[in-house]
């Protein structure tokens, strides 16, 4: 079944697809939630952005070599939630910021911001981002 989001000026199409769906003589789940938008670009360029930078920094004070990818791997590892995948029946839980929503994604960048600061490392936060414009509603 498609991912349909429900709103006002949109629901009398939910009927038509209801209709369609019944006719396949299947039985379905239809599972309700909140739609919540996606980790926007912004919070992914930020990301990335920090990724780099930390990476640097880390391969400046080791004698070991970082790339950003390293860096996000054991980030995700670190502060991303798991989240369930379910294909042909089998569910496996993984870590991906593709899947995070703009709120969970403003934790995951703000746990990192408070990890690297309690290390010393030094991430920039550019003042027009969403980033900074979330840390700023939450602070009112």
């Amino acid at each position: 079944m498609r991912e349909f989001i429900l709103h006002e000026t949109n629901k009398s199409q939910l009927w038509q697809i209801l209709k369609e769906i019944i006719s396949t003589g299947k039985r379905w789940r239809i599972k309700i939630s909140e739609y919540r938008e996606k980790r926007s670009l912004s919070q992914n360029n930020l990301m990335w952005k920090w990724n780099a930078e930390m990476a640097g920094q880390l391969t400046a004070v080791s004698s070991e070599s970082f790339s950003e990818e390293w860096v996000h791997e054991w980030l995700k590892e670190q502060f991303c939630p798991a989240k369930p995948i379910t294909i042909m029946g089998k569910t496996v839980w993984v870590k991906s910021t593709k899947l995070l929503d703009v709120g969970e994604m403003h934790k995951y960048l703000n746990d990192i911001d408070v990890w690297a600061h309690q290390r010393g490392l030094k991430l920039t936060i550019p003042h027009e981002c969403e980033y900074r414009e979330l840390q700023r509603k939450q602070e009112e």
